[in-house]
């Protein structure tokens, strides 16, 4: 299933509290970082603006002070401790400036509005919140922004299938939306069991280029194990079922006969079963006509 990418999305939740005065981008749109997405009527922003100002003022004041302080002391009209002490007093009016400047530039304070900026590029896939409407600091989420020309594929594992598979083995993407298949990479492979399906989530990375593929579509992939691995594998046809369920093939014993000899099966492939036990590599097995040699031996036993 088709899930935005998680490192190129992003929830965004305001940094003061108020309500909603302007939606400034609606869904489909196509935003730059740090691009205004609303304006929120706001005390604390406000409070951020007069703050500014007040401190700026304070620092002005204080810098006066100590250029005449620096013009007393040079003519011995005050201590050396006296000077050092309307020094003190610029450094830290100054870091209060740099304080409020800080936060008017994170929340977009202007006289009692902030604007809540988008952190990242991408497209607005979601919006939560409409005018008027009142939100929290940090936690009301207001819009969803995601950069669409990437996303994940999230597929199950099925246990047997989990040591072929390693982070960084290929995959071919295919969907009825696609002109052609996609390559993605595995990036990520679950650590813990679904209990309900007994399966392991995979996670696959992929461009997405033109936006093709949308979050909650289904696709088919196929993942492309990096590292090689040899085993028996006989076609679908060739193997049979005996009357207690156990897994069973044809052996050729000589031109002409063959013999039934049980055998250990793994997974599925697209050329029929691997074989994990009971047949060595080179073996002749019956494929076409299996299930009639079957039907006869069993009207002879």
């Amino acid at each position: 299933q088709v899930a935005f990418d998680g490192l190129k999305t992003s929830d965004v939740t305001p940094l003061v509290s108020g309500k909603v005065a302007r939606i400034l981008v609606n869904e489909g749109d196509r935003v730059a970082a740090g691009q205004p997405l609303m304006v929120i009527a706001s005390p604390d922003s406000s409070d951020n603006t007069t703050n500014l100002m007040r401190d700026r003022s304070a620092l002005a004041t204080k810098e006066a002070v100590l250029a005449r302080d620096t013009d007393l002391f040079a003519h011995k009209a005050i201590s050396r401790e006296e000077l050092e002490a309307a020094q003190f007093d610029v450094v830290s009016a100054k870091a209060a400036v740099q304080d409020d400047e800080a936060h008017v530039k994170i929340t977009g304070s202007d006289q009692g509005g902030a604007f809540l900026r988008s952190p990242i590029a991408g497209v607005v896939v979601h919006r939560a919140v409409a005018t008027g409407e009142s939100v929290q600091a940090g936690s009301t989420v207001s819009f969803t922004i995601s950069d669409a020309s990437a996303v994940w594929v999230v597929g199950q594992l099925y246990q047997e299938d989990l040591r072929r598979i390693e982070v960084g083995d290929g995959a071919l993407i295919r969907s009825p939306v696609l002109d052609a298949p996609l390559s993605g990479k595995v990036i990520y492979i679950g650590a813990s069991i679904d209990p309900d399906s007994l399966t392991i989530p995979v996670r696959i990375a992929a461009e997405n280029p033109g936006g093709m593929l949308k979050k909650g579509m289904y696709v088919d992939t196929a993942i492309t194990p990096a590292k090689a691995e040899s085993a028996v594998v006989v076609p679908h046809s060739a193997l049979l079922r005996d009357a207690d369920n156990l897994a069973f093939v044809y052996v050729q014993a000589s031109p002409g006969k063959f013999a039934r000899r049980h055998v250990g099966v793994g997974a599925q492939v697209a050329d029929g079963h691997v074989i994990t036990s009971g047949l060595t590599d080179g073996e002749q097995v019956l494929a076409d006509g299996a299930v009639f040699i079957q039907f006869a031996d069993s009207l002879e036993r």
